[in-house]
């Protein structure tokens, strides 16, 4: 298992989460529950962009990158409970553990297998709609 102090050290690197001490308590929590492989894997070239519920747009600046990195999207609704935070927090980073885009073929496989991560994380599905949740790799 990850130790809360490198949850701590990834969550701090992740420019967009600044603002939101409830998501970064929400992260830390997910990313305990990883093996260190797993968080290795979930957290390598990985970037947040996490915008409040009302946002309209964000702007962030990166380093030049080298290779292929991800890009987690999140918009995180002011009521969110923290319950329904973490699973989707768990659910994307299954998302990020599958290392490539969804295809049409895939239809729901993708979504399925994320599920699975995040409840062998801890976190079963909450029975949120497909299209509540997105992520976008580049």
């Amino acid at each position: 298992m990850v130790s809360e102090s490198k949850g701590k050290r990834f969550v701090k690197s992740q420019k967009s989460l600044h603002l939101y001490p409830k998501v970064q308590k929400a992260f830390i929590e997910v990313i305990k529950k990883f093996s260190d492989e797993e968080f290795n894997i979930a957290t390598k070239n990985l970037i947040l962009m996490v915008l409040h519920e009302g946002a309209l747009g964000q702007v962030m600046h990166f380093s030049p990158k080298d290779k292929k990195f991800q890009i987690m999207q999140l918009t995180i609704p002011k009521s969110i409970s923290i319950k329904k935070l973490k699973y989707v927090i768990a659910h994307e980073f299954g998302h990020v553990m599958q290392n490539r885009n969804w295809k049409k073929s895939d239809n729901l496989k993708l979504e399925v297998n994320a599920d699975s991560w995040a409840k062998k994380w801890g976190f079963p599905n909450l029975n949120l709609s497909m299209n509540q949740i997105s992520f976008f790799e580049i």
